[in-house]
């Protein structure tokens, strides 16, 4: 573990939106529809928690400038641009932003206005991550989303005018595959909508069901129907195809991107490099450790305050910090297309050299069909699956290898 080289990135997580999506289950505050008439910035209950956060973010003593923020939720566009101006001035006078830097804020339809917009450019953020996630009304109505088709289209409007203006460096929209309503047309007519604004960065999520969510009760009553698998894999084997044709290259499981536009603080995650993380819920790593905050706001401020007892950047050892175990390590890699080297991750654990072949061994074994197969691909030391069905099919590989972790240990 290296620890005299500090985090470059930071995430910073704003809990509040409208209201809690069917599919949700995110650490959020659904405070209603009375924010809109105080636009999160007259609310008691969000200035409660900036100041805690502002508390939390001041309580790291050691650190180097950033090379990339991300403002995540929740739904940040809740807060009014002066409020996000706070939060990066709080950046730029205590830990500095680096020139170039890529500043990115999540904002959903119909939350922010146009005046809005250009108060949180003249904040400091320079690329946008707008939570669209169907163009389709019913299917958004069906999902619990607040926004309209029509709000969702005005918004990539605004955003794709202030890209091609030289505004922004860059923009993402994000779709949901796979949501009750949708099947192989509706998702085609989705993705292509979504293509004609040419954002130059696409995530396409499949539908995970989450325990404690309004989709997980509604299917253990029996009252909502999903994609079935074939027509799940159809969606997601037209996704590759028509986003291919249409100039954008696949460079992570979820994310698609035309030339030097992938997202470089996601690629932080995905890569193993630290990062810092702010706010209720949120989970930083800034040495190869994980240590999440409480997901609940008395909790979470009740950590804040205990901050004061030990610096997070100097208690490796405390007992809240979880270290990344290998398994977890070559799971994110293998998100990327570029995969990853498997000794690399090895060597890291200090094993003998006997423990360590042996590993090495038992994974092959594991992973002896789908090299076979195709779906996973070895040069070398690295690995990484293949394009569209290893990515499509991941799982498969990641279980077996989860498999194999349970079985050395």
């Amino acid at each position: 573990m290296i620890m005299n080289k500090f985090p470059r990135s930071a995430y910073v997580h704003i809990p509040f939106c409208h209201r809690r999506c069917f599919y949700c289950d995110f650490a959020v505050i659904p405070l209603g529809n009375k924010v809109e008439t105080l636009k999160g910035y007259g609310s008691k209950t969000v200035q409660d928690y900036l100041q805690f956060l502002y508390k939390e973010i001041l309580s790291i003593k050691h650190k180097s400038p950033l090379s990339t923020i991300y403002v995540g939720g929740g739904t940040p566009s809740i807060l009014d641009p002066t409020q996000i101006k706070e939060l990066i001035d709080l950046f730029k006078e205590n830990y500095g932003i680096d020139y170039g830097a890529e500043i990115t804020m999540e904002v959903d339809p119909a939350s922010f206005t146009q005046d809005d917009l250009f108060g949180f450019i003249n904040a400091g953020i320079n690329r946008f991550s707008l939570g669209v996630q169907s163009f389709n009304n019913q299917i958004l109505q069906k999902s619990g989303r607040r926004h309209l088709k029509e709000d969702a289209e005005k918004s990539c409007l605004w955003l794709k005018r202030e890209y091609d203006s030289g505004s922004i460096k860059s923009w993402s929209l994000d779709l949901i595959q796979n949501l009750p309503l949708s099947g192989f047309k509706e998702w085609q007519d989705d993705l292509k909508k979504a293509i004609t604004f040419s954002p130059p960065h696409l995530s396409i999520y499949d539908l995970n069901i989450e325990n404690g969510t309004v989709f997980k009760k509604l299917i253990n009553l029996g009252k909502l129907k999903l994609p079935v698998e074939e027509e799940a894999f159809r969606n997601s084997e037209s996704t590759h195809l028509i986003l291919k044709n249409s100039g954008y290259s696949r460079y992570e499981i979820s994310n698609y991107c035309l030339p030097r536009h992938q997202s470089r603080h996601n690629r932080v995650y995905w890569s193993g490099l630290g990062w810092w993380s702010f706010g209720q819920g949120s989970t930083s790593s800034p040495w190869g450790e994980k240590l999440t905050r409480p997901r609940v706001s008395k909790e979470y401020k009740e950590w804040v305050i205990r901050q004061t007892e030990f610096n997070l950047d100097s208690s490796l050892t405390n007992k809240e910090f979880v270290y990344k175990e290998p398994d977890e390590k070559i799971m994110l890699g293998l998100r990327l297309k570029e995969g990853i080297d498997i000794k690399e991750v090895f060597r890291e654990q200090d094993w003998e050299n006997k423990k360590f072949e042996s590993n090495f061994s038992k994974l092959l074994e594991e992973w002896e069909r789908f090299l076979k197969s195709g779906l996973l691909i070895r040069k070398g030391n690295r690995f990484f699956l293949n394009e569209p069905n290893g990515m499509e099919l991941s799982n498969q590989v990641l279980v077996s290898m989860f498999k194999w972790w349970d079985d050395i240990n």
